[in-house]
Parts: structure tokens; sequence; C-alpha cells
């Protein structure tokens, strides 16, 4: 993950194949510690194991490094001021024209807290409608700052977005996730992480990424639920479609024009995924994962969780207790590209 320097500091993230890149730069105010910025290069970390359409590299670095930076011309570059709700953020002639030269190359800007002050100070303020925090309204008005007229604790005018402070960054930066990839992928991320206020259960990521594929099909997203809830004890595809009120046939041809794969297939996964959940988060003996996920023995188990993570479940389970979480162990992605499996194998 990133970590902040005096001077600058890069994710190592590495682009995956089709998905484009955004350089995020999060800028922080002189003396400010690095874990100011920890929530947004964690959220950011989140979309890429999420989501599909872009892959986010986050750079920290202090206003007074900016200069230093050779790749300030990137593009699709997304810059954000992370103030805090105590001080105006406030430049000196040499820092305006830094800051100047940054909103001028970024294709979108934030700015958290005090950093709203940093859009009067380039003449800017009038333009915006800001997210402002209760302890900058009075100053705000003596400035050119205009407030949201909602008075909301997060707000979108044009390319800028704003929060009035460091607990209304996930909101925000899940509205900057939204342009990218759009209102459905960042909610279903919104939910599996836990970060709406909804009564809607948390997802798993196989579910959130099919979900997003489907692009919100209800057909898809009730079949899902259900199987999220029969996981020990899975239902066949005829019980499935009967549940949701469909043809088996209506159900087959949905998740096979979304995913080209079969409910079946999709069912095993998930059942697949909380066998690995199970095992690393757990101690309970392999033999009773086996049976809490449906698959009755442990050849069966291990089996389908060779094929999902490389290793036996002995050895997730194994590594997962010393700490260990290598690469390899990772799951594949459901991609609309990939082939059918066959599906006469035994669930």
């Amino acid at each position: 993950m990133t970590q902040y320097s005096p001077r600058y500091s890069d994710t190592g993230f590495a682009l995956a194949q089709g998905r484009q890149l955004r350089h995020i730069d999060v800028i922080l105010p002189e003396g400010a510690p690095r874990s100011s910025a920890q929530i947004v290069t964690d959220l950011f970390q989140a979309a890429n194991d999420l989501l599909d359409e872009v892959q986010y590299r986050v750079r920290v670095c202090g206003l007074d490094m900016l200069s230093c930076d050779s790749a300030v011309a990137r593009p699709r570059r997304l810059v954000i001021f992370l103030g805090d709700i105590h001080t105006r953020w406030q430049l000196d002639a040499k820092e305006r024209a830094r800051v100047n030269q940054v909103m001028r190359l970024a294709d979108r800007s934030a700015f958290v807290g005090g950093a709203v002050f940093l859009l009067d100070a380039l003449a800017r303020g009038q333009d915006h409608d800001l997210a402002i925090h209760p302890n900058f309204l009075a100053s705000a008005g003596e400035c050119s700052l205009r407030q949201d007229k909602n008075g909301a604790a997060t707000a979108i005018s044009g390319s800028v977005h704003s929060a009035i402070s460091g607990f209304a960054i996930p909101r925000m930066l899940l509205d900057i996730i939204a342009t990218d990839c759009g209102r459905l992928a960042a909610d279903g991320m919104a939910h599996y992480l836990g970060l709406d206020t909804g009564k809607r259960p948390i997802k798993s990521r196989i579910a959130l990424n099919l979900e997003q594929k489907s692009a919100g099909d209800q057909l898809i997203s009730q079949s899902l639920a259900v199987m999220q809830d029969h996981i020990e004890v899975p239902l066949s595809v005829a019980e499935l479609a009967a549940a949701l009120n469909v043809s088996t046939r209506c159900l087959q041809r949905r998740f096979t024009r979304h995913f080209d794969r079969s409910p079946l297939s999709v069912y095993r996964a998930l059942r697949v995924e909380r066998a690995h959940q199970l095992l690393t988060q757990t101690d309970i003996p392999i033999r009773q994962v086996a049976v809490a996920t449906g698959f009755g023995s442990y050849q069966s188990l291990s089996q389908h969780i060779r094929e999902t993570y490389g290793h036996s479940p002995d050895v997730i389970r194994r590594s997962a207790f010393r700490g260990v979480a290598p690469e390899t162990m990772r799951p594949r992605r459901f991609r609309q590209s990939e082939t059918t499996q066959v599906e006469t194998r035994a669930m």
C-alpha cells in the first residue's frame, strides 16, 4: 500500500489487463500525519480488488514536494487536497503557483475540510458549490466560497468534489468512483464495505462482481441472494427457479446471457468463496467446512478449492494461520469472456 514519505511515494499496484489507469495524488498540508491519507489509500485499494473497469494508483506527498513530480502531466489524474476541520489551508506565492499548475493538469480535483480555502486563494471559489464544514462557514462567507445549497457533507460541482471533513471522505470517494465506474458499481462497493446505512445485506465479492456485470438485473440479484441463503444445503436449478417464480429455462438463459455461465457454476463459485472464508478466518475442521458449504466430502471441497485458488484446503489453512497470503491464492474473477466450464460435474 501507499506510504507517506517526505518526497513522493507510489503504490505498487500492477495494471490489470483491459483496465483503465487513473492516477490519484493525495496532497497533505505541512505537518500532517501519514495516517491522514490512510482512508483514501484503503478505499482505492478496495476498489482495485472489487471493480474491473479502472485501476487506481495512489501517491501521497506534501505540497512542498509537488515540483519534484517528474510525471506531473500524467493523463486521467485526480488530485485530492486533504485538509482538516480546524485550520484554513493558506498558500504563499510559490505554493499558489504549484497548486495552479496541478489543477490545470488534473481532470478532476477534490478538497477536504480547510482545503476548500485553496479555491479562494486561486480565485476559483465563486465557480463551485462546495461542502463547507460549520467551523468555516463564517470565514467562507467573507471569502469567495459558495456553500452547496443543501448544506450536505459532500458536494459535486463540475469537476470539483468536496467533503466537509475526513469522516465524509468515503462518500466523496464513492462519488468519484461512480464517475469512473458507474453508480451501480459504487453503490455495490459501498454495500460490500459496510459504508451504507440501509438494511441490505452485505454481499460476497463474487456476488458484487456479478451484479455489476449484469447491470443490476433484478433476477440475477435475487438469484444471488437466494444462493447465499442456501450455502450449506444447495438448491437444484429447478428449486432455485421455483423460489424465484420463473422457469428453469428463463433462469438458465439469463445467467448465460450475462456471464456465459450456468446458475450451477455461479452457485458453486459462491460456495467455494464461503469455504475459503471459513478456511482462512476460522479453525473449523476442514471436513466440517466441506459440510457447511454443501460439498459433503473433503475430496469434493479440495477439488474445487484447488481449481479456484491453486492450493489444497490444508495449504490454505496453514498459510492463513501463518499470516501468509500469496498472490497465487487470489481467486480468478468472473469475466464474460471466459468460456463456460463443463457443467456435468457433480456439485
